[in-house]
């Protein structure tokens, strides 16, 4: 920005930021208004516009005046609303039409992504003894050939259950299939403080998910792979998988090349975790950055050797067009391999641009290179901005830029060169080096000290030491062989630069495990409040701001911020029940949480792909909230559903004690963390934590020489532990999977039940749970349904809703409104009550009434 003639001028820079915050703000709309069609026509019509206006006053250029700041802002502003609205209006109509889900489909597709493999299980999660072989598999594809043309060149998310080994085989990047898919709309699980599937798939432009159904059509391979998807199977082959790596990292390798995660335990990601490094395993700009550095530097040596050569071609005279040339090819061969996610294609931009300017010596100024870079992307892919890793990666870079910009040379080392001898000068440039690499390192960690804490809930206390060593380490002597290696075709060459990267990341493990030993990892804090972010965020800018600018201790505020974060008085000051029934599909997971203890009822279903939504839900709500700890887990029975995400959550959240019917908690000891406290749901029994009472109303134990169920497994259905939750006023009835037989036995033994506020509605809905009998004893002023939308299964069933309606009852349903939370402020004020799909965004709603009113 500059001043002429009295008149403030924005400058091209200017114009790029504004053009990119209004297309990121778009993305944030609780709904989009009109179609594509006319939004493109719009666009064009403000291109026009920006034209005549631009032609018409370009004299006004030099001169100020009002113009300018109409086509350096306004107009861009204008440009990238539009063109934002015109793009995610054209991704929201290439989705799959309500008419055709759950339809199946004959489909050629050709598969464009890495498969990702588990054994097969059966629905319920119990090993399938005669299927060893099989496979459950999940790919991308893009569709080729289909009877409606609506279909064609669309890309869907695909699932094939229970593969036979033969087919797996076939099976490959680039790979051309015949199938028959049932599709589903692209859909996902909406949870507070969690991923938002729903997003990343309209961000990924996915038409539709499913699975094969080979059974009613079996699949037929119609070619191999080939092109540069089938070069990254190759790829992966050469580095192992399915249990059968050639290099004990070989899953670290994979993930730092291909982007393909898949295989990596859960105890490596957890110490990553802990040590602030699990950034390492995602393709981000840093890893491009750094490949395009390393093979700079090689480029420069070979050119200066090969100048030395009499002969030599103009570009090998020349260190740095040689330099350049190899920096910038392997940083898009990089960047082709690792599957172009948005930060490498972001760095492939920003790292084009500054070696451009290097080699033809040109001084870049950098904001402009950020702000290029920044409206590109998001020009390629408008809701780039609801991608985590999009804000990570840009505000890294901005932090180094902004604490470092116009920074003279540490110590001088530039005007003093001719002074000092070679041995002294090396030293001082090593130095440098290691203290600009702290001070970027420790900016960094401030610069995203907040937005960590906003999206992962936490953050690493050892991570400014490790990164300090691990980044460089991976960058530079690591990432450059693993690349090297699949680039040469020579099989015993690649082999050993493979092995040295593979014997360089055991050695930087065992470093991370030594650290991980010693200090504390990771620190997990409650999500902040919208004012307390901001004030963190403005302190956290004002240390980034370059020394002896006046103001700069006004950073220390950023001290109560983290304490007021970490310190218990962040919590409600008065007493509270916060009872969520989160999203997790078809099952159940219930929290209730109070202003000192939190109880868990149920922790989802997991998948033998790794999913589990105790982990990848429950857990992260609750951390959130700033607990670490469960202080009781009930697990209602052993269905997949309600059960299976126990091992998740207990990896990621301490559990103090657990209930569970009959023998299941045996089962479930294994899994809980060593020290947790085992006991058994009993009718007749009642538990105390804090301001809660909870009262056990089923099932029921041996009795003398009479037991309602003699051998109680705790698996079935009718084994669900049964319990009435009450906090002051509130009654809450949980019931797990109970069908009519046991909803009269609970009718005819507790007769005088008072009303309860909510219910869990039993198994889901099921035709066979919630009989009249039951509403009538119960009387619920309001019921929630967990479900999967539009399962298979029809929870909940129309009969049964009937029923709640019929009685008076006020119905919610996950699977229509995502999670339902209701908030009682101690007293005798009525509830709030929050549905997870009435949180403003375009993708979730159609922008009509909110659903809890």
């Amino acid at each position: 920005m500059s001043r002429f003639g009295g008149s403030w001028r924005p400058s091209l820079t200017v114009g790029l930021w504004v053009c990119a915050i209004g297309i990121g703000q778009v993305a944030y709309w609780p709904r989009l208004p009109g179609n594509a069609g006319l939004a493109s026509q719009i666009l064009l019509l403000v291109g026009v516009l920006w034209l005549i206006l631009f032609v018409s006053g370009s004299a006004d250029t030099y001169r100020g005046g009002w113009r300018p700041l109409v086509y350096r802002l306004l107009f861009p502003f204008v440009f990238g609303t539009c063109w934002a609205l015109a793009s995610n209006l054209k991704s929201l109509e290439q989705r799959l039409p309500e008419d055709l889900h759950g339809s199946d489909q004959d489909l050629t597709v050709q598969v464009i992504s890495l498969p990702q493999s588990a054994p097969a299980v059966s629905y319920f999660g119990a090993p399938l003894p005669a299927a060893r072989g099989y496979r459950d598999v999940r790919f991308r594809a893009r569709i080729t050939a289909a009877g409606d043309p609506r279909f064609v060149h669309q890309v869907v998310q695909l699932g094939w259950y229970r593969m036979a080994p033969d087919d797996f085989a076939g099976l490959r990047a680039g790979s051309l299939w015949q199938v028959r898919a049932r599709l589903k709309q692209p859909r996902g699980s909406v949870n507070p403080h969690t991923f938002d599937y729903e997003a990343w798939l309209l961000e990924q432009g996915i038409y539709a998910t499913g699975y094969v159904r080979d059974r009613d059509r079996q699949p037929e391979l119609l070619a191999g792979g080939e092109g540069l998807d089938a070069l990254r199977e190759g790829i992966r082959d050469g580095l192992g998988g399915d249990g059968a790596d050639t290099y004990a990292s070989a899953p670290l390798m994979r993930a730092l090349l291909l982007g393909d995660r898949g295989g990596i335990d859960d105890s490596t990601r957890g110490l990553l975790q802990r040590t602030g490094t699990a950034h390492l395993l995602a393709i981000s700009g840093l890893h491009v950055g750094m490949v395009a550095v390393s093979f700079f530097f090689v480029g420069g040596l070979l050119g200066r050797m090969t100048g030395l050569l009499s002969g030599a071609p103009g570009l090998f005279r020349n260190p740095v067009g040689l330099a350049g040339a190899m920096g910038l090819i392997a940083a898009m061969l990089y960047t082709l391999v690792s599957g172009a996610p948005l930060s490498a294609q972001r760095a492939l931009l920003m790292t084009a641009v500054a070696i451009m300017a290097v080699i033809l010596r040109r001084r870049l100024d950098s904001q402009l290179g950020l702000a290029l870079a920044l409206c590109g992307v998001l020009m390629w892919q408008p809701l780039a901005v609801l991608n985590a890793g999009f804000w990570l990666s840009f505000i890294a870079v901005a932090v180094l830029l902004l604490r470092f910009q116009g920074r003279a040379p540490v110590d001088g080392l530039s005007e003093r060169k001719g002074e000092l001898q070679l041995p002294e000068r090396s030293v001082r440039v090593i130095f440098a080096g290691l203290s600009n690499n702290v001070r970027s390192q420790l900016a960094i960690m401030v610069g995203l000290l907040i937005p960590s804490l906003m999206i992962f809930s936490g953050l690493s206390l050892t991570g400014l030491l490790v990164n300090l060593i691990a980044i460089p380490w991976v960058g530079l002597g690591i990432l450059p062989l693993i690349l090297l290696g699949a680039a040469l075709p020579i099989e015993p060459l690649s082999a050993a630069l493979w092995g040295l990267a593979d014997a360089q990341l055991q050695w930087l493990l065992g470093f991370m495990r030594g650290v991980d030993e010693v200090a504390p990892g990771w620190l997990a804090l409650p999500v902040p409040s919208i004012w307390l972010a901001v004030f963190g965020a403005l302190s956290c800018l004002i240390w980034l701001l370059p020394k002896g600018l006046p103001g700069r201790g006004l950073a220390w505020l950023l001290v109560p911020v983290i304490a007021s974060s970490i310190l218990p008085f962040q919590r409600a000051l008065s007493p509270y029940l916060e009872l969520s029934v989160l999203d997790v599909g078809q099952g159940l997971a219930v929290t209730a949480v109070t202003d000192e203890h939190a109880l868990v009822f149920d922790t989802g279903a997991a998948t033998a792909a790794g999913w589990s939504a105790g982990k990848t839900v429950v857990a992260p709500y609750l951390r959130a909230l700033g607990r670490e700890t469960v202080d009781q887990l009930i697990v209602s029975h052993g269905d997949r559903d309600h059960a299976g995400g126990v091992a998740g959550l207990a990896e990621q959240i301490g559990v103090a004690e657990s209930y569970s019917p009959g023998r299941l908690g045996r089962r479930l000891a294994g899994i809980l963390p060593e020290g947790t406290a085992s006991k058994r749901c009993a009718a007749g029994e009642s538990e105390s934590l804090g301001s809660l009472t909870l009262t056990w109303l089923w099932p029921e134990v041996e009795t003398g020489h009479a037991a309602v169920f003699p051998r109680l497994s705790g698996e079935e259905n009718d084994h669900s532990c049964v319990a009435l939750l009450q906090w002051s006023d509130v009654r809450i009835l949980l019931t797990g999977d109970i069908s009519s037989r046991v909803e009269q036995r609970l009718a005819r033994q507790y007769p005088d039940l008072s009303p309860v506020d909510v219910l869990i509605a039993p198994h889901h809905g099921s035709r066979t749970s919630s009989s009249e009998v039951f509403i009538q004893w119960a009387q619920p002023a309001k019921v929630v349904f967990s479900s999967g939308h539009r399962h298979h299964f029809g929870h909940p069933h129309q009969d049964v809703v009937a029923r709640y309606s019929q009685f008076g009852s006020e119905l919610f349903s996950t699977a229509d409104m995502g999670a339902v939370q209701f908030v009682w402020p101690l007293g005798n004020a009525p509830a709030d009550t929050i549905c997870a799909r009435d949180a403003g965004r375009f993708w979730l709603t159609d922008g009509a009434a909110r659903l809890c009113d």
